[in-house]
């Protein structure tokens, strides 16, 4: 039998060539040799010990929103989580969530029970995977602040580490190497609902004010390093506006590259070396990247 039969017999959907173009939010990226779905986290698991035996390259993804895919592709299996979206609200201020549930939602969810402390996820298109993986955060909050537990699939099983266990640093986590988020517990408090509300909206309206949200971007494209924020110092080196091919650094916000048409992930790669190269020559910093970049570099 091939991975694929193998797979199939899980129970998870899989889509063969997928574009990953369709998957990911600033739609770029070449074909997947596989895109694989499970439908729950029963699912999941089984799919990861069978990837792990197989010894085929595979990678776990999120929401696509904070990920450039080479052109080239990505060889092997692309696991998606979008399915594994189930959030629990127990115990009065406690949120189970799994690894694929949006953080908008959560936040939607927490607001309506009268839970405060996950406004930080405000516009945030991620999940609680990727979220917890890069200590996604926002107006003035991180995911640590909340996270309590996380559990993880590590050698064949499910382990449960405490939130304070991962050393949570800006942008960046410290899961056990080889180890996947399967779902996670937050802890929050209650807050009158009303003035959640009027906090999420500020920081919304905000966001649309000053970030190109109707069009395709990841988000971020730089950690601000600790001199000055990445969009302030982009701007005064002159790259808002600036494109090659189909990608630009967005005249609203100099730390975001958007899809002006038909894009290219070298494009995108194009812009984000050119600003590394000027924000070092010109100003002595090195940019770090906030997005992940995924596939076949045949550059």
């Amino acid at each position: 039998m091939s991975l694929a039969d193998d797979i199939a017999l899980i129970g998870c959907e899989i889509d063969l060539k997928y574009p990953m173009s369709k998957y990911t939010s600033l739609r770029v990226g070449g074909l997947a040799d596989a895109l694989v779905t499970p439908n729950n986290l029963d699912e999941f698991k089984k799919l990861l010990d069978l990837l792990a035996r197989s010894g085929e390259p595979w990678v776990v993804l999120g929401a696509g929103s904070n990920t450039v895919v080479y052109d080239t592709g990505i060889e092997g299996t692309v696991v998606s989580t979008r399915k594994l979206k189930n959030i629990e609200i127990a115990g009065g201020d406690k949120v189970f969530a799994e690894t694929g549930a949006v953080l908008g939602t959560i936040l939607n969810r927490t607001i309506k029970a009268g839970l405060g402390g996950f406004e930080f996820a405000a516009g945030i298109p991620g999940t609680v995977g990727g979220g917890i993986f890069m200590n996604a955060g926002a107006n003035g909050g991180e995911i640590k602040d909340v996270l309590e537990t996380v559990w993880v699939w590590l050698g064949g099983e499910e382990i449960a580490i405490d939130g304070k266990d991962l050393k949570f640093e800006y942008r960046k986590s410290y899961l056990p190497e080889g180890s996947v988020i399967t779902r996670a517990k937050f802890g929050l408090r209650p807050e009158d609902p009303v003035e959640i509300e009027r906090s999420v909206k500020e920081y919304m309206d905000k966001r649309n004010r000053t970030q190109p949200i109707k069009m395709s971007n990841t988000g971020s494209i730089f950690k601000n390093p600790p001199e000055i924020p990445a969009g302030k110092l982009l701007d005064e080196l002159g790259f808002k506006g600036l494109s090659i091919g189909g990608a630009k650094f967005s005249e609203m916000h100099a730390n975001f590259i958007v899809n002006a048409g038909c894009a290219s992930a070298g494009d995108v790669l194009g812009l984000i070396e050119k600003a590394k190269k000027e924000a070092l020559e010109k100003r002595g910093i090195t940019l770090e990247t906030e997005v992940r970049v995924i596939g076949k570099d045949n550059a």
